[in-house]
């Protein structure tokens, strides 16, 4: 299985649909999409105007992708939010918009990635900055993003052997849009 993976520090929620243009354009129908994205953009939108956004724009991505199935990687919790005045309101703010695009994406067929060893207290996997995943937590948020895939291979009836690298033994596309960079 082939993998684009279209990391961009830095991203916001209006650069997705755009990029899924181009990939739209250009390759195949992916099987499995991943999206992490929006939570550099919680502090900068009213939450009800966010919300309705990326509900628009995820409602879109089956007349790209018909054949696919999506796989939302929830917000996790950060020291700073760019922009932000108070931390406890943008905590709940993470967690009502997680709450809301989670219950979206569970109707429309997708699966849902909670990153639950990210949730709660997870100073110890930031970078100093306390918003970017230091190594371990990278490890966990990937983690947790493999298990989506998984899962989503598997709800469409793709049950193959698939090693820790991610490589999987057909000629299918997994496209990830996501606020990370690949290492």
């Amino acid at each position: 299985m082939d993998v684009i993976w279209r990391g961009t520090r830095g991203l916001t929620w209006s650069q997705v649909l755009p990029e899924i243009v181009r990939i739209a354009r250009v390759a195949s129908s992916p099987t499995v999409v991943v999206i992490h994205a929006g939570g550099n953009d919680l502090a900068s939108f009213p939450l009800a105007e966010l919300l309705t956004l990326m509900r628009a724009d995820l409602d879109k991505l089956p007349g790209f992708f018909p054949v696919m199935r999506l796989v939302w990687s929830e917000m996790i919790p950060r020291l700073v939010w760019r922009g932000a005045r108070e931390l406890g309101a943008m905590e709940r703010s993470r967690r009502t918009l997680n709450q809301r695009i989670s219950r979206f994406i569970r109707f429309k067929n997708g699966v849902v990635v909670r990153h639950h060893r990210l949730e709660g207290d997870n100073s110890g996997f930031l970078l100093p900055d306390g918003v970017h995943l230091n190594d371990a937590g990278l490890d966990i948020f990937l983690d947790g993003l493999r298990e989506g895939v998984v899962q989503a291979l598997h709800s469409l009836g793709i049950v193959q052997l698939l090693t820790d690298d991610f490589p999987i033994k057909d000629r299918n596309t997994l496209c990830f849009w996501t606020s990370i960079p690949r290492q």
